[in-house]
This record gives C-alpha cells, sequence and structure tokens, in this order.
C-alpha cells in the first residue's frame, strides 16, 4: 500500500511541474520609492497563463497627494492633501518585451472611494542583480474612463442610427492596415502605450527588486 501511494506521489509530481513550467511571461517584484508626498511601496506579481489570460495582483501603500480639482471630468474630488492610503489592485493585463513589462488592472480596495474603480499601470525593468547591475526602473498612474453622456443625431431625421453604427477606417491601399474602429476603447490598459513610450524612474539601489521573466 506505501508503494502505490509512493508511485501516486511521483506521478503527480511529474504531471504537475511541466504544466507550471509552460506558463508563459511574468513579473514580480518590491520596492520602496520616496515621492514627493512620502514613500510609496509597490508589492506586484503578474503571470500569463497557458489560456492567455492574465494573473496576479498590486499593492500600494504609502502617502500621495491628492489634487483638489477633477482632472478626469468625472467629478467626485476627494480634495487637495497628503493623505496616507492603501489599495489593492487585480492585475488582468500584462505585455512584457525584453527586460520591460507592463501590468495593469482595476483598483479593487482602497482607502481612498475616488480610487476604486480605476485603471492602474505599473510599468518596470529589470536590469540585473548584484551592486554592479544597472539599476531596475518603474514608473506607474491611474486613469479614469470618461462616461458618454451624449449622443449626436441629425436633427432633420426622425430616426438618426449614424451614431450606433459599428465600423473601421482603413487604407484600401495597404493590405497591413488594421484600421481604427469608430468607436474606440477608452479602457486604458497595459497594451495601450508601446513598452518605449514609458518615462522611467530609476530605483536606489537597495530599495527592492524588480523581475522579468520573457
Amino acid at each position: 500500500m506505501k508503494k502505490m501511494v509512493g508511485l501516486w506521489a511521483i506521478l503527480s509530481l511529474c504531471v504537475a511541474f511541466p504544466l507550471l513550467a509552460d506558463d508563459g511571461p511574468s513579473t514580480n517584484g518590491s520596492f520602496e520609492f520616496g515621492a514627493a508626498s512620502g514613500p510609496l511601496e509597490f508589492e506586484f506579481n503578474a503571470r500569463l497563463l497557458n489560456n492567455g489570460a492574465t494573473q496576479g495582483e498590486m499593492t500600494v501603500t504609502g502617502s500621495v497627494d491628492l489634487p483638489d480639482q477633477d482632472v478626469d471630468g468625472e467629478g467626485g474630488g476627494s480634495g487637495a492633501g497628503v493623505v496616507d492610503v492603501s489599495m489593492t489592485i487585480n492585475v488582468d493585463c500584462l505585455a512584457v518585451n525584453g527586460n520591460r513589462a507592463a501590468l495593469s488592472g482595476e483598483v479593487t480596495q482602497s482607502s481612498v472611494d475616488s480610487y476604486v474603480g480605476r485603471s492602474a499601470i505599473l510599468a518596470v525593468e529589470d536590469n540585473g542583480e548584484g551592486k554592479n547591475a544597472a539599476p531596475d526602473r518603474f514608473t506607474w498612474g491611474f486613469y479614469g474612463t470618461s462616461a458618454i453622456t451624449w449622443v449626436p443625431t441629425d436633427a432633420e431625421l426622425e430616426f438618426d442610427e449614424g451614431a450606433g453604427l459599428n465600423w473601421i477606417a482603413t487604407d484600401a491601399e495597404r493590405e497591413d492596415d488594421v484600421g481604427i474602429p469608430s468607436h474606440p476603447s477608452t479602457l486604458v490598459d497595459c497594451h495601450t502605450f508601446p513598452a518605449s513610450a514609458y518615462a522611467l524612474e530609476s530605483l536606489p539601489h537597495g530599495a527592492g527588486n524588480i523581475q522579468v521573466k520573457p
């Protein structure tokens, strides 16, 4: 009986490890950054699964300087001032390009109510380990979605469906033109900006570690 149990355990390990090894690109890390409003701590992990989905989580804790103006046009400002904040982001998007990665998701929990529901993006760069390695780099931000509360219509038509139609504008002379949709998504995620577009800031040595696996 003990031999049978041992055999099943070995078979289970043989099946499990290849499945884990087949997972796609990933990134993880933790670091502290000294912002003007005070220190901020980041912890994150994200992985592309075999089925193409992204699984991960990011937490941010520290002090942030809240503006007293409605920069996204959404209303409901939180007032100005430096406040302590802690938030959790459900990461559902990951893009890896070499030693750079961008991960994004929705803020699901926050001590500042106005952040809940927003999209958060963290872009990171892994420059290796050791004191002689170049410093890892990062940038981050929050983005809201502007709700469309009006519909353009032709006043001379009783039923104008033009604004509700969907189409893709393409260059007829280029077969590789993917086109521009008539109703582009307003959601900002890890694919919105190319990896080269991020202006990254260096982490001081000892402030943490970032790892990117292509």
